[in-house]
């Protein structure tokens, strides 16, 4: 397979993984939110739930295209924290641009600023969260091992 081909399939995976993840916490806050006394807004919390995983796709796509070109020849202990979190950032930012740029005219200052928040945010702490699990998960081979054969268990 050629490595554009493998990198497209990263992009769509890491946008995959973003929208389930987003949508998991999205989830639990609204769960959390929805148990409160004294607040009704089951729908609007569901709407919320949906539209932030929604957009979190986009986001983790073009993270991942920012990750490709960024990080090449490195490994994922040699990325630091915060320079995934500036790309993840930048991805959420990218997407804020894309939809201020049609939405310049519904959109008041402070709707436009707390959109711009939400993407940023968004974005970032999704690629944090990804590098962190990443870290965490070791591969099951080092190098210089070879893989067992299906005899071999």
């Amino acid at each position: 397979m050629p490595r554009w081909m493998k990198v497209i399939r990263g992009m769509i995976r890491t946008g995959l993984i973003f929208a389930t993840g987003v949508g998991v916490v999205a989830s639990l806050v609204a769960g959390v939110v929805w148990l409160l006394p004294g607040i009704d807004g089951g729908r609007e919390m569901i709407r919320l739930v949906v539209a932030s995983a929604i957009w979190a796709f986009p986001i983790g796509v073009a993270f991942s295209g920012f990750l490709a070109i960024a990080a090449r020849s490195r490994s994922f202990d040699q990325l630091s924290i915060p320079r995934f979190a500036a790309l993840g950032s930048g991805a959420g930012l990218l997407l804020f641009g894309l939809l201020a740029t049609n939405a310049w005219q519904a959109w008041s200052l402070s709707t436009a600023l707390a959109n711009a928040t939400i993407f940023v945010l968004l974005g970032g702490g999704s690629a944090t969260a990804t590098l962190m699990i990443a870290r965490k998960a070791r591969p099951a081979l080092e190098p210089g091992d070879e893989w067992p054969s299906l005899e071999e268990g």
